[in-house]
């Protein structure tokens, strides 16, 4: 199989180029024709990802949430979509974790090894494509308003940091939300729609599947730590909606946060794909329910 494999020091803490080596020397032994690149900026991540589509057969990616949420962007709607393999170079790699792909290089070169391909379902949120998470209200800003060079030298600490401000500071956002035909009406401090297990570095979305073609939208009651308190202790208190298809209408002006990335402003409409692109991972029965 011909690959092609895009790697950055952009992304996480750049340790990612220290390692690139040995990482081309192992992907050689298993994609004999391998071409790797080292990408300069987004914009040739984008043109490079979508050049893939019918001229390579799998597409390897070593960034972070919003390197992986730029290359589904790239070549969700092409044609010939390559599939694609992961490799954890961010600060804290979520999509890494939806796909069983935890820890530094060598375990995700090892499912790489392993050879198992699988679909997975992606959102679209007002016309652009996202890999796990849609959120708005406290919090959702961290990842997209964090300093890159605060990022490179602190990792998690440079989110974590700007979380405990947004902690003490309480808000809510009001919003009327169709979720596959039902309505609610919220008072939440923040909505959260996960396509995966893992957001921010927590465990917060138990038996969840990339590969069902639903999504599960979080809504907890305004309390201590603007209700972050309830996701990861008392859930309980938090609403969990599954569904495939979401018309929200919030009272907020800022951005959605999407894969960690800015995203669109105001009402959105959220559909779930099912089984849009395929991925290497682990073997289903650990991590597909």
């Amino acid at each position: 199989m011909k690959a092609l494999f895009l790697y950055s020091d952009a992304t996480g803490q750049g340790r990612m180029l220290a390692h690139v080596g040995d990482v081309i020397s192992r992907l050689r032994k298993s994609f004999p024709e391998l071409e790797a690149v080292q990408t300069r900026s987004q914009e040739q991540l984008t043109l490079l990802s979508k050049q893939s589509c019918g001229n390579y057969d799998v597409l390897i990616i070593a960034g972070g949430d919003g390197t992986f949420h730029h290359v589904i962007n790239a070549i969700a709607d092409e044609p010939k979509a390559p599939t694609l393999a992961y490799i954890n170079a961010g600060t804290i790699c979520d999509i890494g974790k939806n796909f069983g792909i935890k820890g530094d290089y060598e375990r995700a070169l090892e499912i790489i090894e392993q050879g198992y391909v699988a679909p997975f379902d992606i959102g679209k949120i007002n016309g652009e494509y996202f890999a796990y998470v849609s959120a708005i209200g406290s919090y959702s800003d961290i990842a997209y308003v964090a300093p890159r060079e605060r990022k490179k030298r602190l990792g998690a600490v440079a989110y974590y940091t700007i979380a405990v401000g947004e902690s003490l500071r309480p808000s809510t956002v009001k919003a009327e939300i169709d979720a596959d035909g039902k309505h609610y009406s919220v008072n939440t401090p923040f909505i959260l729609l996960l396509n995966g297990t893992h957001v921010g570095g927590f465990k917060v979305n138990d038996h969840s599947s990339v590969n069902d073609g639903k999504m599960e939208l979080f809504l907890t009651r305004p309390g201590l730590l603007n209700g972050l308190v309830h996701y990861l202790f008392f859930k309980m208190r938090t609403l969990k909606i599954v569904g495939s298809h979401f018309k929200i209408h919030t009272d907020q002006n800022m951005p959605w946060c999407i894969d960690g990335e800015e995203g669109p402003k105001g009402d959105v409409e959220i559909d779930c794909i099912p089984g849009k692109l395929r991925i290497y991972c682990k073997k289903p029965h650990l991590f597909f329910h």
